[in-house]
C-alpha cells in the first residue's frame, strides 16, 4: 500500500449539473440523437448538450469548445467520459451542419412537444416571437384566462 494518495481531480461546475439534470428529464439528447442520426465516435445529442452546458457558463466562440471541456468533468456532465477532443471545432461544424439540413423548427418542435409531454405544460395561452428583445411580462395570458383551471385546449399555432 503506497503512502501517497491517488490524485484528486476537482472541478468547479457551478449550476452545470443542474442544467444536465433538466436536460436528462427532457431527453433532450435522445431527441437530437433521433433527429439526426450519425454514426459519429460521439453523438450529435452529446456535442449539442455540450453546446448548451458551455453556452449556460457564459457562452464562448464555438472553436473554443473543446477548451471549455478540458477543465469539466465529462462523466458527470454529459454523463459518460469524453474527451475534450471530441469538440473539435471539425466535430461541431460536422453537427451544426446536419441540425441545419433537419430545420430550425423541426428540432425546435421535436424538443418543445418533449418538453410538454414531460413537464405538462399549461397551453391555454402560447406565443411565439423570435423577434422580441424584452419578453417579461409582454406575453401574459389574457385577464380572464389568468385564474381559470380549466383543462388546456390543443395547442393552436397561428401565422402572423
Amino acid at each position: 500500500m503506497s503512502l501517497i494518495p491517488p490524485t484528486i481531480e476537482a472541478y468547479h461546475v457551478q449550476h452545470l449539473p443542474i442544467v444536465k439534470a433538466y436536460a436528462d428529464k427532457i431527453g433532450l439528447v435522445a431527441v437530437i440523437n433521433q433527429l439526426v442520426p450519425t454514426e459519429m465516435a460521439v453523438d450529435p445529442g452529446t456535442i449539442v448538450l455540450g453546446m448548451i452546458l458551455d453556452t449556460s457558463s457564459g457562452r464562448s466562440p464555438l472553436y473554443r469548445l473543446e477548451e471549455f471541456f478540458t477543465h469539466q468533468d465529462t462523466e458527470l456532465l454529459l454523463g459518460k467520459t469524453v474527451a475534450p477532443e471530441a469538440f473539435h471545432d471539425d466535430t461541431v461544424g460536422r453537427v451544426l451542419d446536419r441540425l441545419y439540413e433537419i430545420g430550425t423548427m423541426k428540432r425546435f418542435t421535436a424538443c418543445a412537444v418533449r418538453v410538454d409531454q414531460v413537464l405538462g405544460l399549461d397551453k391555454r395561452s402560447v406565443h411565439f416571437d423570435t423577434t422580441s428583445v424584452r419578453v417579461y411580462g409582454d406575453y401574459l395570458p389574457p385577464e380572464d384566462q389568468q385564474d381559470q383551471q380549466e383543462p388546456a385546449v390543443p395547442l393552436t399555432i397561428t401565422h402572423g
